[in-house]
């Protein structure tokens, strides 16, 4: 019973958010609406399964809770654990586009497949305005009491009935850095079943207490599987680089995830075995294998 009502609303969900109409009764437009929406369903249903805050920011429901509870074992360092605390609220009294936002800096980036340090992973709150939410594009700002101020912009295109481009820019406020990143994710649907994703970002930091500028750049690999309606995979490949003091590759990582819908329609839990190679500039790489535990607890709209 639990699993064909998850599956129905999951469905219904779906079809709502891929829901394409033309806007006039010419060929090309009917054809490109079809293409949308076909392609559409498996991307959306992977992409909230596993609540990618980058793709779905724009879509997911307008209140929500993620509440994650990681207990990592690493190889070198041993037991690790972290909770982190995701929310937004709706403020319909203020105004429909106002959100107020608990997150985790770096959140919405390529956390899960390119590892943020703790520093950059500290919660923050403040507010978004959802300026721009049509067709292709959104356009949102975000403030935090940390402080810092962010201004985003997504564009979303389906290349064919397969494959959609997803380019995404911002540009952020920080304490005494400045900064802007440029984010491109390709989607390629083999079919309902299994979709691969390449991403790619690149990023620059302007210190003014130290004048100087870094580049930090990245590109990985997802596949993601679907086993039922309460269960999926994904397997992660990805490598970051930087340009100071001089270009090199820092960090490689090869990665699985096994993610499960238990009991209820808001508990999950994960189970992520990783390999890392790390080092420092002209270091020898460090190798280290980890596993983690996820337990998450997941509302929305409620």
């Amino acid at each position: 019973m639990y699993g064909t009502a998850t599956f129905g609303a999951a469905q219904e969900d779906i079809e709502e958010k891929c829901l394409s109409k033309p806007s006039d009764d010419r060929a090309l437009n009917k054809a490109y609406h079809y293409l949308n929406t076909k392609f559409c369903q498996p991307a959306v249903w992977f992409d909230n399964f596993f609540v990618d805050e980058r793709i779905t920011e724009n879509a997911r429901a307008g209140t929500s809770v993620r509440w994650k509870n990681d207990f990592t074992y690493y190889e070198l360092t041993g037991f690790k654990y972290n909770a982190r605390l995701n929310a937004k609220f709706n403020l319909p009294k203020v105004n429909r586009r106002l959100k107020l936002v608990i997150e985790s800096d770096g959140e919405d980036d390529l956390f899960d497949l390119f590892p943020r340090s703790a520093e950059e992973l500290e919660s923050s709150v403040g507010v978004r305005y959802d300026w721009i939410r049509k067709g292709y594009s959104s356009f949102n700002f975000k403030a935090t009491f940390r402080p810092s101020i962010e201004a985003r912009y997504q564009f979303t295109y389906p290349l064919t009935i397969n494959n959609t481009l997803r380019i995404t820019q911002k540009l952020y406020q920080k304490k005494k850095i400045t900064g802007e990143s440029t984010q491109i994710d390709l989607d390629f649907a083999f079919t309902k079943k299994l979709l691969l994703r390449w991403s790619s970002f690149a990023e620059h930091d302007w210190d003014y207490d130290t004048k100087d500028g870094i580049w930090g750049m990245g590109s990985g690999f997802t596949l993601y599987q679907y086993l039922s309606n309460t269960q999926a995979l994904n397997y992660t490949l990805s490598t970051l680089g930087t340009d100071e003091p001089k270009p090199f590759i820092y960090n490689t990582q090869i990665g699985m995830t096994y993610r499960h819908n238990i009991f209820y329609r808001w508990l999950y839990y994960e189970i992520t075995p990783e390999y890392n190679w790390y080092r420092e500039y002209k270091q020898s790489f460090i190798e280290e294998a980890s596993i983690r535990l996820r337990l998450e607890i997941l509302f929305e709209n409620f």
